[in-house]
């Protein structure tokens, strides 16, 4: 996210100054849309807009319903979280997002290209999380939008790769070391339960935390959060309304 924690603070830490970014160029969504008066609903793939021009010719939204979401986005920019009397007599702590939309009448529809699209929630469960929490992910995707380009979403050019690699360049200039293609054999725990660092054979590195990947550490030191399906699709055919991406 353009405007999101790990880009401020790859601000911060002058990270920029070794990465070359591109902005996503758009981002899509599968919607369920009535295809006439008689005919079955169809499966369509929808452009999720980025700018008002593409909201207003969106298929994702009737036009009452445009005009409703706008008036959404509105107090969804507009709300402090420290401060109740911008939550529009929602108790935004205590409330579900649901009625949120309840008091902005959105559709069913809309609310699954908000809430997985928008908010980026993985699941439905939102609706009936605290307010607050939904809202500020809002917040944070109306705060990226235009931010530095069309979409909210930023890349690095050469892939993800490119952040620890830009991390290792400057780790250099402060006199630290990367110790690549180093398998650890063991993370280290005090007493307590503690981490307090890696070893590497007969050496030993000292941290107060350690990040990894799952696979270097035990069964025991796990706790799953959420489960994730990805597909990658290999297709004989552009989809529609794509404009061939």
């Amino acid at each position: 996210m353009a405007d999101g924690k790990l880009v401020k603070m790859l601000l911060h830490t002058k990270v920029t100054k070794y990465l070359e970014w591109k902005c996503v160029d758009a981002s899509y969504v599968c919607q369920q849309q009535k295809a006439g008066w008689v005919s079955a609903a169809k499966l369509a793939v929808c452009k999720v807009p980025t700018n008002p021009k593409e909201a207003l010719a969106s298929q994702l939204m009737g036009l009452m319903e445009k005009k409703r979401v706008i008036t959404l986005y509105k107090f969804v920019a507009g709300v402090n979280p420290d401060d109740s009397s911008t939550w529009g007599g929602i108790d935004m702590i205590n409330a579900p997002f649901e009625d949120v939309y309840k008091k902005f009448g959105i559709l069913d529809s809309t609310k699954d290209f908000l809430g997985h699209a928008v908010a980026l929630h993985y699941q439905d469960t939102y609706l009936y999380e605290p307010a607050i929490d939904t809202v500020m992910k809002m917040q944070l995707y109306l705060n990226s939008q235009g931010r530095y380009g069309d979409s909210p979403f930023l890349y690095p050019i050469y892939g993800l790769g490119g952040l620890p690699e830009a991390f290792s360049r400057l780790c250099a200039i402060h006199g630290g070391t990367y110790m690549l293609n180093t398998n650890p054999d063991e993370i280290l725990f005090n007493p307590e339960g503690k981490v307090t660092g890696i070893r590497v054979g007969e050496n030993t590195a000292t941290a107060p935390i350690v990040i990894c990947d799952p696979s270097y550490t035990t069964e025991d030191r796990l706790k799953p959060v959420g489960r994730v399906i990805r597909a990658i699709c290999l297709l004989d055919h552009p989809i529609p309304n794509t404009n061939d991406a």
